[in-house]
């Protein structure tokens, strides 16, 4: 059946002529004929196609709808559908003024993934999907739907799947545990490793409660987020808690590395564990050889490894020592002599000294009646007489 509109509805329609003529009646008039439907056909080869939705468009072909002989102009809207019930179209955002319509593919990839997902648990289609295709037509220039009327539908077979993720690898990784500064409560930063992208490096006091990790606090990351694990500790055991914690089995002081990369669809993780060692170097230590000698560890995570053994003065170096990692990448100064650790990096490259290449507040002279604290529990740190 036709719905018929009169007289008025003309003015809405902007290719219709001005009717001048006084003596015309009513029925001479134009009138709006609403189809109940129109054709959308059938591309040819449909029935042993497959369109890639993302990577591509499906073209459509109609003819426009018998408005009762209006040269009316027409927008075109694509809808898709799972099954074709009632309810269950989908409408793209792209429309066309053409009876020759290129559906867009990505649209059409994201329309039908989201009505995969919330009939199937959120699983994603595997192969070729049926799937129904139809057209909303309307008159253009108005914001009522006049002259809405849909197509016949027809059916195709589509790839719909999730576009590749264009992976990097992390810029940062934080730790949090119950012997982590506040327990459970503070995420600590773990630095990068200095020219090495995606490797980060820290020294965490861990007894047997564990800790969690993530690339963000907040992340709650535990031991099955860990692809290997590189234990580098004699008589010490990695596991996982109940609750998902890595737990390592002895108490103490121990250095972590995390190492990611790029494997397929996914950043893998690579943790390695070794035990905690810290050193002074440079020109103040061991008459100057820049050989690096150990620090004095703490015995819980509340107290500060320590250095006094001085042979001389100078600027303070000093660095954790990461398996598989030269000193300088690793190096650490205390801001002011009394305050935050600054770690190297790209902002902070003491090449050849922390005073001319990065600044006077991160110089801290050394010599004998010195020595160094650091808390690396807090990441803090003071030079002070001893």
């Amino acid at each position: 059946m036709k719905k018929i509109y009169k007289s008025l509805l003309f003015l809405v329609v902007a290719a219709v002529p001005f009717l001048t003529s006084c003596k015309d009646d009513n029925d001479s008039n134009p009138t709006l004929s609403i189809p109940s439907s129109f054709v959308l056909n059938t591309p040819g080869l449909a029935a042993s196609n497959v369109y890639d939705l993302p990577n591509g468009s499906v073209n459509l072909t109609t003819s426009q709808p018998d408005y009762g002989g209006w040269p009316a102009a027409v927008i075109y809207a694509v809808q898709v559908s799972l099954t074709g019930a009632d309810g269950s179209w989908t409408e793209l955002g792209t429309t066309s003024s053409s009876t020759k319509i290129k559906a867009n593919g990505d649209e059409m990839n994201t329309a039908i993934l989201n009505a995969y997902k919330a009939a199937n648990n959120d699983e994603t289609p595997e192969g070729p999907l049926p799937i129904f295709v139809r057209l909303r037509a309307y008159l253009s220039n108005n914001t009522n739907n006049l002259g809405e009327v849909f197509s016949n539908a027809i059916q195709i077979k589509v790839m719909a799947y999730e576009p590749p993720v264009e992976l990097t690898l992390p810029t940062s990784i934080y730790v949090c545990g119950n012997s982590i500064a506040d327990a459970w409560s503070t995420w600590k930063p773990v630095p990068l490793i200095w020219t090495k992208e995606g490797q980060f490096y820290t020294m965490i006091y861990n007894n047997a409660d564990g800790f969690k990790w993530g690339n963000k606090p907040q992340d709650w990351f535990g031991y099955d987020m860990i692809d290997e694990f590189d234990n580098q500790v004699d008589g010490m055991e990695i596991s996982a808690d109940g609750d998902g914690n890595i737990v390592f089995s002895k108490p103490g002081w121990y250095v972590l590395k995390f190492v990611t990369a790029i494997e397929g669809k996914k950043v893998k993780y690579t943790l390695t564990v070794a035990e905690g060692k810290a050193y002074a170097i440079g020109a103040a230590v061991d008459n100057g050889s820049w050989s690096g000698v150990e620090m004095t560890a703490p015995a819980d995570k509340d107290g500060y490894w320590t250095f006094n053994n001085f042979t001389g003065s100078g600027e303070m170096r000093a660095y954790i020592a990461v398996p598989g990692v030269d000193w300088w990448q690793t190096e650490f100064t205390i801001l002011n002599g009394n305050g935050d650790l600054v770690w190297r990096d790209a902002t902070h490259n003491s090449d050849s000294n922390w005073k001319d290449d990065v600044g006077e507040e991160y110089s801290v002279t050394v010599g004998p009646g010195k020595i160094i604290k650091v808390n690396f529990d807090r990441s803090t740190g003071i030079v002070e007489d001893e």
